[in-house]
């Protein structure tokens, strides 16, 4: 590999070492400021431009730059710092062990692997010494696994690029596509009685039953017909629900929390729309009252709205290119089965993103995460030739 004229394997070893033993979740004390710290004195040992920006008290996003001649960024790559919390893993979660080509802990697959080929890829250029005509960045961010706090951030203030790779794990494929996300939250309303005389009150816990009813009997059905050429179609699911106080009483209120994912081409106002006109139908069934509201505490406030470019832009053919020539293997692009910040990029500023990672989105938050070595090196690798290809 060419990468490896400039930055060794044990280099990019230590480097996603490093970075796996440190730990950046939500239930840590210093949340993503330590793993940040390291990546910003690697770029500084290594003479390349970085900022860091507190966001939230020990959540800082770090951005680095290697400047062309053209000072806005042209390639950017994103990847995010935090990961999920250790929970019931098999070992260690912390402790970073590599066995047989694979490294295995925490946040390896998700995703500090892609960020390490990101970094290797900024240093190898940096030492290479290129000329470029044009600025190439990396953004690590913050909060990706709850509300995209971090990208938000870039989006706010206006720290943008043309071009951006998010480096989520997709195995080295290609990914041009994702779904959206909105949870919802639909609140039964009906009127309390005696346990004994329950023809008195309105029972929201049936009503509640009822919209359930529909959504698995009717409304699934209805969203399996509409299809995406990569995606296929969009999906629902009740994921929570709760009402009722005791047994002898006719419960009041009931409420349904949705897990709703959408397709391009579906609009938010479509969604709640339609998920409403079932809500109405089952509150009329029983004459009580119901409540919808999107779950805003739990998501992206920018909404976390799906994503997808054109499998004919440059930036696609390129990247299928390069990811060919370094794997040996000529896959066409694919689709991505979760949500990304590609996401909120893509609809909120011109940029037009991929997402191309090392790792396997199976092993995202499992008890036996771990990325393969050679995915990681052949990510830093793509990555390098990307910046060389888009850049000088």
């Amino acid at each position: 590999m060419e990468i490896t004229r400039f930055i060794s394997e044990n280099e990019i070893i230590d480097i996603v070492t490093r970075l796996v033993s440190i730990e950046s979740h939500k239930n840590s004390e210093q949340k993503e400021s330590e793993a940040t710290a390291c990546i910003s004195n690697i770029f500084k040992n290594n003479d390349i431009y970085v900022e860091c920006a507190e966001i939230e008290k020990n959540r800082p996003n770090v951005t680095g730059k290697i400047f062309g001649k053209n000072k806005s960024v042209h390639l950017m790559f994103n990847g995010h710092i935090d990961t999920v919390p250790g929970f019931t893993m098999k070992y260690k979660p912390f402790v970073p062990f590599i066995k047989n080509g694979i490294i295995y802990g925490r946040g390896s697959a998700d995703m500090k692997g892609g960020l390490t080929a990101m970094i290797a890829a900024m240093i190898a250029v940096k030492r290479q010494g290129l000329d470029l005509k044009k600025t190439v960045a990396f953004a690590g961010v913050i909060d990706e696994e709850e509300r995209s706090k971090g990208t938000e951030y870039l989006i706010k203030k206006n720290i943008t690029s043309d071009y951006v790779v998010i480096g989520e794990p997709t195995n080295l494929r290609v990914c041009t596509a994702h779904k959206g996300m909105e949870w919802i939250e639909v609140t039964f309303k009906g009127a309390a009685t005696h346990g004994s005389r329950p023809k008195e009150g309105k029972n929201a816990i049936y009503m509640a039953s009822e919209f359930c009813r529909m959504i698995y009997d009717e409304l699934e059905l209805v969203i399996e017909k509409r299809r995406h050429e990569l995606l296929g179609c969009g999906s629902i699911n009740v994921g929570r629900i709760e009402g009722g106080n005791d047994p002898n009483i006719v419960p009041d209120t009931c409420s349904v929390q949705i897990d709703r994912r959408w397709l391009p081409g579906e609009t938010l106002e479509f969604i709640h729309n339609e998920i409403e006109s079932y809500a109405a139908k089952a509150a009329e069934k029983f004459k009580g009252q119901y409540e919808l509201k999107a779950m805003r505490e739990f998501t992206a406030s920018m909404i976390n709205a799906p994503y997808s470019i054109d499998q004919n832009h440059d930036l696609v053919k390129k990247a299928l290119n390069i990811t060919s020539a370094v794997t040996g293997q000529k896959l066409p692009a694919k689709d991505f089965p979760a949500w990304s910040d590609a996401g909120l990029l893509s609809n909120h500023t011109n940029a037009k993103c991929i997402i191309l990672g090392p790792g396997s989105i199976t092993q995202a938050h499992a008890n036996d995460e771990f990325c393969s070595i050679d995915e990681i090196l052949k990510a830093s690798e793509i990555y390098y030739k990307l910046i060389k290809n888009l850049c000088l």
